[in-house]
């Protein structure tokens, strides 16, 4: 008991403040109260009833003490009265990764099969599902280092990014590696990390930057993740052939074990050589699972103990029960006309198309605002609800009403709004309208890159068509000539054999003379008895072509829309674009000097 009363304090005794004016309030309340009994005093009791008006009733003080009472107890539980400690735990796996990939042109070198860069893309990829816990960042450098992610739990994000990650990403070819340890140290500085890792993904590391593993190297502990061989390659360029130096000879990069052994033990972590199987990840994370500095404050407890901390138990809210039963005394009969304002103040409810809005919901959000609610759900009633035409555009081509979404975008003559309309014509497989809508959003908008890509893909598309149309049309084109020669040659062939045939003979041709070419060809050597059941034989044959083009023609238009579709989920969804356009911003930002080695 006595512990409790030495350690009970308040948190926040700054509230205590408030007395003052509470004080103030009760007590003009008490000299109202008092200034009313004023005629009490001077009037004697029995003549008061015959000389003021109105009813008499004696007057209590309780409301003034309920609400003295209530406004104590709220100030007291704002004060923060506290007088127990609890042990919560307070260590947590903080560990900080940053991992830099090196983007340079050396990493598209293929001694690794199949290439450097994509071997390393895998290998954090497994990185990445063996953190169940910690933060991890990454980091892409050439000759400049660029945040591709900045510290986060969330690995999945990181591993979406990875397969967008190419050389051609970069704004300028080189090896800085000083500059992508500085950049991943100041990383863990912003997330407020004091001691965290650096895992370098690269093939090689300059001499130069030595002073900068040093220095980051007293906080941060930087392991390698060599990804090259000793034999080395050849780095292949994008248009064929391979780099080369100055001097005109083929640069093949190899891998310089001594070098990095030496930048290993500066930055006192780890070197792994990239491997088939898991080992160089597993002697990598094996070292990030264990955080060195923790190792300090596990010698101060038991093995089996953990970092601990007491916390003020604070006991504050449990004051404001006490308020319940004091809170009776404060009703009213005025205050029940307040109750219909707590029907009228409802949670929003789900927003329908035809429904119209509760008052509540048309105060604080207009049309297009509830539109936006239900944009992803329900498209189709979002477009009816939608004033903003191009939302409108946006929602009936998401709910598949591409023609409609065209009429809504007439009347707006914006780049955006052309390269919808074109999205949408291609929707439809108007292929001819989608790039006449691309090009015009092109001319109000020449750096649109979306609308010049897919303008491209289009033309490949019709350019395409066109040839298989062409190869098509040659085709029937022979087997009409084909089919021709062979008719000439059966003829000039019966025509021979007609002229060594008897008298009968020629009678019967006389009679057979009136057949077709297809009849004579299908007939039998000895001659049927009746010609009427050829005929009939012949009719259903006549219909087969007629029928044989339709679904050919159907097949043609399934095959152009399901190309179409093909095509149309060819359109890129991909972040590299922007993560270009991010690096070169950043990278124009900033003064840079020409790189010695371009690879």
């Amino acid at each position: 008991m006595d512990t409790l009363i030495s350690q009970a304090h308040f948190l926040r005794p700054l509230w205590f403040f408030a007395f003052i004016p509470l004080l103030f309030i009760c007590f003009l309340i008490l000299k109202k109260r008092l200034f009313s009994r004023n005629w009490q005093a001077i009037i004697a009791p029995r003549l008061l009833p015959h000389l003021l008006v109105g009813k008499q009733s004696t007057r209590s003080l309780s409301p003034s003490i309920v609400f003295f009472v209530i406004t104590s107890l709220i100030i007291i539980s704002l004060a923060g009265p506290v007088w127990e400690k609890r042990p919560q735990p307070v260590f947590k796996e903080k560990s900080a990764l940053v991992i830099a990939l090196d983007l340079s042109r050396s990493m598209d070198a293929k001694d690794i099969k199949p290439s450097r860069l994509t071997r390393a893309r895998y290998k954090i990829a497994d990185i990445l599902k063996r953190r169940t816990e910690g933060q991890t960042a990454l980091v892409a450098y050439a000759a400049d280092a660029f945040v591709v992610t900045p510290l986060t739990d969330d690995t999945l994000t990181i591993a979406a990014l990875l397969p967008s990650l190419t050389t051609e990403l970069m704004p300028a070819q080189g090896t800085r590696t000083d500059k992508a340890v500085e950049k991943a140290a100041s990383l863990l500085k912003n997330a407020g990390i004091k001691q965290g890792d650096i895992l370098l993904v690269t093939d090689s590391i300059e001499s130069a930057a030595t002073d900068k593993f040093k220095q980051v190297a007293k906080q941060h502990r930087i392991s390698i993740l060599a990804v090259a061989t000793t034999e080395g390659a050849p780095i292949p360029l994008p248009t064929g052939g391979f780099i080369k130096n100055n001097r005109g000879a083929i640069v093949l990069p190899k891998l310089n074990i001594n070098n990095l052994n030496k930048f290993k033990q500066l930055g006192h972590g780890r070197l792994s050589i990239i491997s088939s199987d898991d080992n160089d990840i597993i002697n990598i994370t094996s070292l990030l699972s264990v955080n060195r500095f923790q190792a300090k404050a596990d010698k101060e407890t038991t093995l089996t103990g953990s970092l601990t901390a007491d916390s003020w138990y604070e006991q504050g809210p449990w004051l404001l029960l006490l308020i319940i039963p004091f809170a009776a005394f404060t009703f009213r009969r005025g205050l029940i006309f307040i109750l219909p304002l707590i029907f009228l103040i409802q949670h929003p409810q789900t927003v329908e198309a035809n429904s119209e809005p509760s008052l509540w919901e048309s105060l604080w959000n207009n049309a297009d605002q509830r539109a936006m609610k239900i944009y992803n759900q329900d498209p189709t009633a979002a477009a009816k609800l939608f004033r903003d035409k191009q939302w409108k555009a946006a929602a009936l081509y998401k709910s598949k009403q591409y023609q409609k979404s065209i009429d809504t975008l007439k009347e707006i003559n914006t780049a955006d709004a052309h390269y919808n309309k074109g999205n949408a014509y291609a929707k439809l497989d108007k292929t001819e309208q989608a790039i006449k809508e691309y090009e015009q959003a092109l001319k109000l908008n020449p750096e649109h890159k979306d609308a010049r890509y897919n303008k491209k893909q289009l033309e490949e598309k019709k350019s395409k068509d066109k040839q298989k149309d062409s190869k098509q049309d040659e085709n029937d084109k022979s087997s009409k000539k084909e089919t021709g020669n062979k008719a000439d040659k059966n003829n000039s062939s019966r025509k021979k054999s007609n002229n060594k045939t008897t008298p009968e003979k020629r009678t019967n041709k006389s009679k057979n003379e009136n057949l077709t070419d297809k009849e004579k060809t299908n007939k039998n050597p000895e001659p049927s008895k009746n010609d009427g059941k050829k005929k009939q034989s012949q009719k259903p044959n006549n219909k087969t072509p007629s029928k044989e083009k339709n679904e050919q023609l159907k097949n043609k238009d399934e095959q152009s829309k399901q190309a179409t579709e093909q095509w149309l989920r060819r359109i890129p969804d991909d972040p590299g674009g922007l993560l270009r356009n991010k690096f070169l911003y950043q990278y124009k930002q900033q003064q840079h000097s020409n790189e010695d080695n371009a690879w």
